[in-house]
């Protein structure tokens, strides 16, 4: 896990490297970090994402291989920038491949989507299309990828995401935002 660090670089790895997958929720995750890059790498599925990303900006991940189990790649909580070129998926996720601008607990009422986001050159090992699945999120630029977009209606995600906000930080701080070095649990 990465938190509030600027500048990462993970390259030619497989990761993990030595234990079981299974044994971890997400294999990389970054919170609120900026400038990070995932190069070269080999990334085998855990109980959730291969690559988790929360809040922050200028993300790249790129050539590289994703073997999700349940998501390959979460990109959430308002990310302004995120890049994901030279993708391959090995498996597809049970639950989808990629998710942008998915319910985080630090959504509130009135804060940006996640957005610019580009995917290039993303495909699966089977030839399927790569579900991209959009929450709170603006439509990302796709080129020379075989994807397939699901947007959810915001009639859908909204309400939850207020419930979600409710449940987490209570009635009266659902049009506040959380501060960078804060953490929630969930209740």
């Amino acid at each position: 896990s990465h938190v509030q660090e600027n500048g990462i670089v993970i390259n030619d790895r497989i990761i993990p490297s030595d234990v079981d997958p299974n044994n971890y929720s997400d294999i990389l995750k970054f919170s609120n970090c900026t400038g990070c890059t995932v190069d070269n790498c080999a990334i085998h599925g855990g109980k959730e994402d291969c690559i988790d990303a929360v809040r922050g900006d200028l993300y790249t991940f790129k050539n590289s291989t994703l073997l999700p189990v349940h998501n390959g790649i979460t990109i959430k909580g308002s990310i302004d920038g995120a890049t994901l070129e030279n993708i391959t998926f090995g498996t597809h996720g049970k639950d989808c491949d990629i998710d942008i601008g998915q319910f985080d607990n630090y959504w509130y009422i009135g804060r940006a989507p996640t957005r610019n986001v580009v995917i290039k050159n993303v495909i699966a090992d089977d030839d399927k299309p790569v579900v991209v699945r959009l929450w709170d999120a603006t439509t990302p630029v796709i080129e020379n990828s075989n994807v397939k977009v699901v947007k959810i209606p915001k009639f859908i995600w909204w309400p939850y995401f207020v419930f979600r906000a409710i449940q987490t930080r209570g009635f009266a701080n659902v049009t506040k935002p959380v501060g960078a070095g804060e953490f929630i649990k969930t209740k």
